[in-house]
């Protein structure tokens, strides 16, 4: 069994610096990112590898996933805990079993959970591991997703944007709500009023979330707007 949690495939696909589970580590380091080909192509394959991982999860652990993980967790200790995995779990490449370990028998975790184990279960290690670099893609995707729609889109080559939204619109209808959210606004803003009739397809799919469709109904309805007459 591998000590890592996290495919080397994603790892590769990530700069370190991109893999900070700190946002103020990891926003500004793509925030700033140069719009030139060479980031371009960097920020297209780690989007890539990011919504893989999310459609994943969400097929794994469904649309609110707790890992299976007590309730306690995501309390009001919470921020406690968020605390000590930035401490000792930093970046994704750290999301490992031994670190994850580590981690569940010190910094008082057990205290702060109630818990009584003496030595976690591998269970349990998995569920933590799958958790925190969740928590780390999640927000590095959001990241990827406003650079790619706002600061690259004007630089996107005709290639480049329809690679970016392929990627986008295929996810889209197997992400959680939460993420559809993120990434419908960016097909917008890549895609225009060109998507009208992707959009449509997604408000009048009853398969999904009623908030996904909510948000491309309401997309739809700005693209209307923008073309009515004056």
């Amino acid at each position: 069994m591998s000590d890592l949690l996290v495919e080397p495939d994603l790892l590769a696909s990530l700069p370190p610096s991109w893999q900070a589970a700190e946002s103020g580590r990891r926003h500004p380091a793509i925030r700033d990112l140069p719009a030139d080909p060479e980031q371009r192509a960097l920020a297209l394959s780690a989007l890539e590898a990011c919504l893989a991982f999310q459609v994943n999860s969400a097929a794994r652990y469904g649309e609110d996933p707790t890992w299976g993980l007590p309730e306690t967790f995501f309390d009001d200790d919470w921020f406690l805990l968020q605390v000590r995995l930035k401490r000792r779990l930093p970046t994704l490449a750290d999301v490992t079993r031994t670190n994850v370990r580590d981690w569940l028998q010190g910094d008082d975790v057990a205290e702060i959970l109630d818990a009584t184990w003496t030595e976690p279960s591998d269970e349990l290690v998995e569920a933590v591991g799958q958790m925190w670099a969740t928590f780390i893609v999640n927000g590095l995707t959001v990241d990827l997703l406003r650079w790619l729609g706002w600061v690259a889109r004007d630089h996107l080559d005709v290639e480049e944007r329809a690679r970016a939204l392929d990627l986008l619109k295929a996810a889209t209808r197997r992400l959680p709500w939460r993420h559809t959210i993120e990434t419908i606004p960016v097909i917008l803003s890549l895609g225009g009023s060109n998507e009208r009739a992707y959009f449509d397809q997604l408000a009048n799919d009853p398969d999904l979330h009623e908030k996904t469709r909510a948000e491309a109904e309401s997309v739809s309805s700005f693209i209307d707007r923008q073309h009515e007459p004056i």
